[in-house]
């Protein structure tokens, strides 16, 4: 790889604790990163210019109105690509993402954006520990 030593200080370094947040879904507690925090950490090691993001993929596979309420799935696949000097590395992500909200228009809406966050965060995370790799 053509990463710059700084850059790979930042990839090989430890991720800090404060960032790793928790959640009890189904009796089980699980751990992640936000995923302001992931881009956030790609701007600081890539540069704000330093990478793109695309989403290759993009489906939403269950949807229902539950009472008042209407529920969405879906499932996105990302690409992320870094350039490091004159290479560019593409890594790609997969994730899934649901909702529950007042509106149909909300419920697809939210739950395609946690379905592209997530996907970004798997994508990222092969970058290393900084990613949640750790």
């Amino acid at each position: 790889m053509a990463f710059a030593a700084p850059q790979l200080r930042k990839l090989r370094a430890r991720l800090n604790p404060r960032h790793v947040k928790s959640r009890d879904a189904e009796g089980t507690t699980l751990h992640y990163l936000e995923g302001w925090h992931v881009v956030a950490e790609a701007n600081r090691i890539f540069g704000f210019d330093g990478w793109d993001r695309e989403t290759a993929y993009s489906n939403c596979v269950w949807t229902k109105q539950i009472g008042a309420r209407y529920a969405a799935a879906y499932v996105t696949r990302v690409r992320i690509v870094v350039r490091a000097g004159d290479q560019t590395i593409t890594r790609e992500g997969q994730g899934a993402g649901e909702s529950n909200a007042a509106s149909p228009g909300e419920a697809h809406a939210l739950a395609a954006k946690a379905a592209e966050t997530d996907a970004t965060k798997r994508a990222f995370m092969t970058f290393g520990n900084p990613f949640g790799l750790s």
